[in-house]
């Protein structure tokens, strides 16, 4: 993966589809140096879907990202023009659950899961891919970890038994409901988090495809 500081080809990564977690909402993808003649990603008759209906993969909207990251020292030296930057539109990966460079005929990609608040300067950006834990196989949202949440807490499981929930509070505390201590509570417990907000680049490197 590549960053403002520094450039790195790259194969891809992938997810297995039934992985317990999922990326987060702020994840995007951006696609490096990817070849503007024989990539699917800017070439509609080298890209359908199995109803043989086109499959957008590039985000319009994601240019002013592209033009951030060709600024960046690392990534100018390579004289790049920015057509050859897809932001990557099915941040799930689509149905394959993976991002093959090669089949896309990009050299590299970039995974930014925060601006910092500074959108327009690539080098305070946080680079990676941050994941979030997936309740089930239709990532449904269950309302105790949303009443978990609301009294800052973060929700969790107990990792010797995968279906009994956990809400994670300030200072180690874990209870069964929330984090207003209106139920019995643990600090003894091991949980862990619905939601992995950091660098997980080491996990993925493990998911190479």
């Amino acid at each position: 993966m590549s960053t403002c500081l520094l450039t790195q080809s790259s194969k891809g990564f992938g997810l297995d589809w039934d992985a317990p977690f999922t990326f987060i909402d702020d994840d995007v993808f951006a696609l490096l140096d990817c070849s503007t003649t024989s990539s699917p990603l800017f070439n509609s008759q080298l890209r359908t879907d199995v109803n043989n209906s086109l499959m957008p993969l590039c985000n319009n909207e994601g240019t002013p990202i592209c033009n951030f990251l060709y600024s960046c020292p690392a990534i100018s030296t390579l004289n790049l023009p920015i057509s050859t930057c897809c932001v990557y539109t099915p941040v799930d990966l689509g149905p394959a659950y993976d991002m093959d460079l090669l089949k896309l005929h990009c050299s590299s990609y970039t995974g930014v899961y925060s601006f910092n608040g500074q959108e327009s300067n690539p080098q305070n950006w946080k680079y990676g891919v941050a994941l979030k834990y997936k309740f089930n196989v239709k990532n449904e949202f269950p309302g105790y970890c949303s009443n978990c949440e609301r009294s800052n807490g973060v929700c969790g499981y107990n990792l010797n038994n995968y279906n009994s929930f956990v809400c994670n509070c300030v200072g180690g505390v874990n209870t069964t409901t929330d984090c207003y201590f209106g139920a019995s509570w643990s600090k003894s417990e091991k949980t862990m988090p619905w939601q992995i907000g950091k660098n997980l680049v080491d996990l993925l490197c493990g998911m190479v495809s």
